[in-house]
């Protein structure tokens, strides 16, 4: 009955549709022509608005022109004048016609307005009652082939399910969302649960989870082929039953455990539904073996869980590659890989162990250094052989959690700490290893610091990475003012002490350093340092902008001046200064917003994470070089005083040794000072490094050079004898002594050479360069004609001798009478 009724009114409003139809078709048709006239009219305005602009350019052009064209344009004018006015009238009638039009046909349109919303408003409950049966006749189909066993028809239903779900998603038509996602997520839970009983069933048979004290039943496992390929189908069959990420499904939850509410194992997105119903009896088993008070479970040994799921990794790496990728290939999921979601699946088990073990032996030194090296070598192997990729979770993710990763610097730091002073307290510790090497302290400080940066370098945020640097750079400085304390008690017999040992200790250090500066990942430390210095500018700026804000006046007696926000309530109960808040503020803020560094900004990062303490190394170095080529020099000295003492002006036999030739013995005298630096020199040589014993031969050879020509040759005569014995000295000497350094020792002691070269120059040529070089000093104009002294002695192979100098030597020559 209430059918008929429905049908009766629904012919009634479609007789009544077809008479507003042709009234509206004849209200459009009057409009239409009013809207054309209104056309014509705004182009005869738009005509109007031209010919205004044409005549004010006439206009103007009449002031300059002859009277007969100013007549014709006003004459024009007038024509457009009468043009407007003719214009405007039709306008106006034609604006009169569209009024009446309006009011005729107005009624019309309010009588036929509700039959017209009326009708909408059925096609759409007519819209809604087909989208209504269609998920009625979709499910229908679904339960039909799932009675009959036809899987493959049901999950076509499913498909076509969820695209009419799709299709409404964002409809304002909440109940007909609700209804349609409701019975689809009914289907899914249907298929799924019926799919998962068979599918359990099938890795029973093959054996799952497989062993791994077996290479064979790694590779081949023990099952059928119709097994394999069921599980196969399965497997498929999962994927088409995926949901959308914006429909939720509460089909599945994963097994409860003690730890299963950790808030960590949040970052762990689910994996594909088969990947989670294989990874299901490995988490039963996990959480059966490692939690509770089974043997199993222990906290002092967690390389028992990590080793286990190293082992399920391997165990089951090659099924997942062969089995289980090909179909995910075949379903369109080729960005899935199988084996990275099984193993992050595992990785999630090990968070959550982790997680809950960590807090609870913190405060166990040993226990707590064995955890996190643990964890590192798992994140390690999990990395290096099954290449799990970086940019998924990780078990460094619960190293890094606010408490634990404070307490891990704190232990760090204090071992590292312990571990110095056992090194430098040692009875060998300043002993090198081997002549020019380091001591055995540098050797073992270098590792120590190689092993904190492999146990940092994988860390994923860059503000942990830079707090583990400056702990770094912290023990670094700290090994450096050990080493200025035992470097000032040895430094008073450096030669026989353990100073040489010191300062390749020193030197190795520094050039090490200077080899990590250039390793990619201390470039990177160094990009994220400059990152980090910006941000606490701004964060520094930001409060000191806060501190300077004017506050409102309060009377002190005012209980609202009591009051405190909570940035000054954190200052007050935690005594930390604001700088060390913004130093906070900054790395976390790094930690939140740093991206990986391009190669271009890599390549603008100026400098490196370790100049500062370069620097001071190596000003202890050039130091400690100094030091030693100082002593050696004060040994040389110290002997030097009979050589100083000579008679350079006596000869015995002037003719007899003014032959060069002649002259095949050094100076006694000179023979001590000789012997001293020799030894000294080869001593240093073969127990400094190469590197520095160059610098430290160069200093020694340079203070030489000006103390013979200061001390020797300036405080003294000499005969043409005196000349020669001095310029073998130098020649056969004390020069070849620096020969087992250099090719060419002369060019290091060049005031010496150069004397010896003015102070043994035959009488004519020595006589003519010095009247050269005082005619110059006397009258400069009249000189200018003839050679410049400068020339002259370059000329002999005095560059280094200004003349005046030259002419100082000459005069410390006595020139003997034959």
């Amino acid at each position: 009955m209430v059918s008929l009724e429905l049908n009766s009114s629904l012919d009634s409003l479609v007789d009544q549709d077809e008479i507003n139809h042709a009234v509206v078709q004849q209200l459009n048709s009057v409009f239409g022509n009013n809207l054309k006239n209104l056309e014509k009219v705004s182009e005869l305005v738009q005509e109007l608005t031209k010919t205004k602009d044409e005549l004010e350019k006439r206009l103007r052009f009449a002031t300059t022109e002859a009277p007969d064209k100013i007549t014709k344009a006003v004459k024009a004018a007038e024509e457009a004048l009468k043009k407007e006015r003719s214009l405007c009238m039709t306008c106006d009638d034609l604006q009169h016609q569209v009024v009446a039009h309006t009011q005729k046909y107005g009624k019309f349109l309010e009588e036929i307005g509700p039959g017209v919303r009326q009708v909408r408003e059925l096609e759409r409950v007519q819209l809604y009652q087909d989208f209504v049966n269609t998920v009625n006749d979709q499910s229908k189909e679904i339960e039909a082939a799932l009675h009959i066993g036809a899987e493959g028809q049901a999950l076509v239903g499913y498909s076509q399910l969820l695209d009419t779900a799709k299709s409404v998603q964002g409809s304002q038509c909440l109940n007909l969302v609700s209804f349609i996602t409701n019975t689809l997520l009914y289907w899914h839970q249907v298929c799924t649960h019926r799919f998962t009983s068979e599918f359990e069933g099938v890795l029973k048979a093959i054996k799952w989870p497989f062993s791994s004290s077996s290479s064979e039943s790694v590779h081949q496992p023990p099952a059928s082929q119709e097994s394999l390929q069921r599980l196969c189908t399965l497997t498929q069959y999962f994927l088409q039953l995926s949901l959308p990420d914006n429909i939720a499904s509460e089909n599945f939850k994963r097994p409860d455990s003690p730890a299963a509410s950790q808030a960590i194992a949040v970052d762990f997105e689910s994996p594909v539904l088969p990947i989670r119903l294989l990874l299901r009896p490995l988490e039963v088993r996990f959480f059966f073996h490692f939690s509770g008070n089974k043997p199993t479970n222990s906290r002092e040994n967690p390389e028992w869980y990590f080793t286990q799921i190293l082992k399920w990794i391997s165990a089951h790496e090659n099924f997942l590659n062969t089995r289980i990728q090909p179909v995910l290939n075949r379903c369109g999921h080729q960005n899935i890989s199988a084996k990275v979601e099984f193993m992050r699946g595992l990785v999630r088990l090990a968070v959550i162990k982790l997680a809950a073990d960590l807090p609870q032996v913190q405060y166990d030194d040993d226990i707590f250094c064995t955890t996190v090296q643990e964890t590192l070598n798992f994140e390690r192997e999990m990395s290096q052989t099954y290449g799990y990729p970086a940019s998924q979770p990780s078990v460094l993710s619960v190293l890094t959690q606010g408490r634990i990763f404070a307490r891990w610097i704190h232990v760090e730091r204090k071992f590292a700490l312990e571990l110095m002073d056992e090194l430098v307290s040692d009875e060998l510790a300043w002993q090198a290893v081997e002549c020019g090497e380091a001591a055995h302290c540098g050797e073992r400080l270098i590792l120590l610091l190689q092993g904190i940066t492999d146990r940092y370098k994988r860390l994923p945020q860059p503000g942990h990475r830079l707090q583990f640097l400056e702990l770094e750079l912290e023990l670094i400085d700290d090994f450096r003012v050990r080493v200025l304390q035992v470097m000032k008690s040895e430094r008073q017999d450096p030669l026989t002490s353990n100073y040489p040992a010191i300062l390749n200790t020193v030197h190795h250090i520094t050039t090490t350093l200077l080899d990590w500066a250039d390793l990619p990942f201390f470039v990177e430390m160094q990009y994220y340092q400059e990152c980090l210095g910006h941000i606490q500018e701004e964060t520094t700026a930001a409060l000191a902008g806060y501190n300077t804000t004017a506050l409102p006046s309060i009377s002190p007696d005012d209980p609202a001046s009591f009051t405190f926000n909570s940035h000054e309530c954190s200052l007050m109960t935690s005594f930390i200064s604001p700088e060390q808040i913004a130093r906070q503020d900054a790395l976390e803020s790094l930690n939140l917003n740093a991206n990986v560094p391009t190669s271009a900004q890599l390549a603008e990062v100026s400098g490196s994470v370790f100049d500062g303490t370069i620097k001071l190394y190596t000003h202890i170095e050039g130091e400690m070089v100094r030091t030693l080529a100082s002593y050696v020099f004060s040994e040389v000295r110290a002997r030097s005083q009979p050589y100083r003492q000579d008679k350079w002006f006596h000869t015995m036999n002037p003719r007899h040794v003014l032959d060069f030739n002649k002259i095949n013995e050094l100076s006694p005298s000179i023979c001590p000072l000789l012997e001293v630096l020799a030894r000294h020199l080869h001593a240093l040589r073969d127990i400094l490094a190469s590197s520095l014993f160059m610098q430290l031969w160069k200093i020694v050879a340079d203070t030489l050079n000006k103390y013979v020509y200061e001390e020797v040759i300036l405080q003294t005569r000499f005969s043409d004898a005196g000349a020669m014995q001095f310029k073998f000295d130098m020649t056969r000497g004390l020069f070849p002594i620096f020969g087992a350094f250099t090719q060419k020792p002369e060019n290091f002691f060049r005031l010496v050479k150069e004397c010896v070269i003015l102070l043994t120059l035959p009488h004519p040529t020595a006589f003519l360069l010095r009247d050269t070089i005082r005619m110059w000093q006397d009258d400069l104009d009249t000189f200018s004609l003839v050679v410049s002294p400068v020339k002259a002695l370059a000329e002999h192979g005095v560059t280094l001798l200004t003349p005046k100098e030259a002419d100082t030597v000459f005069n410390i020559r006595i020139y003997d009478r034959d």
